[in-house]
């Protein structure tokens, strides 16, 4: 099923890049990850019997076993909690959506890179309301580094960051 949602999206981003163009494409495509990422993460919950992820942890275990059931082997990410529970690291060493950009060669193969923070923000934001997010890419393997680099925090809305 994963595939398929996969191969859904990419007909989708294919077809708007035909009509509109590449960097039209990457915008809309962008808005609409971002959207179906909330989507994601309430289903997710649903799934899970719960209104939300208990902390950080249980949010980071969602995603990673979420990213895993969709995208099977073809994503490869870790992640590690920091001492204080209200922020983590993710790296991703392997992103077929990334690979698939550069396997299409349309001249950039970052479209992936462009959605990434704001979805992990999403998502994040959906499995821990009432928590400021904040999500920093310093790394993206779309834009030719080694792997994808993300510090994530996950603040008491209002409280200090």
């Amino acid at each position: 099923m994963g595939s398929l949602a996969l191969s859904w999206d990419g007909q989708w981003f294919l077809k708007v890049l035909e009509e509109f163009g590449l960097e039209a494409a990457m915008r809309v495509n962008s808005r609409v990850r971002v959207a179906f990422g909330r989507i994601e993460m309430r289903e997710t919950l649903r799934a899970l019997g719960k209104k939300s992820a208990d902390n950080l942890a249980d949010a980071l275990r969602i995603v990673m076993t979420y990213g895993r059931l969709l995208m099977n082997d073809r994503l490869e990410a870790v992640g590690s909690l920091r001492p204080d529970g209200t922020a983590a690291d993710i790296r991703v060493l392997r992103c077929f959506v990334a690979e698939n950009a550069r396997r299409a060669n349309l001249g950039r193969f970052d479209q992936a890179c462009l959605a990434c923070p704001e979805l992990w923000r999403t998502w994040l934001t959906v499995l821990l309301p009432g928590r400021d997010i904040g999500v920093l890419a310093t790394a993206q393997l779309g834009r030719g580094d080694g792997r994808c680099e993300m510090s994530i925090s996950a603040r008491p809305a209002g409280g200090l960051t």
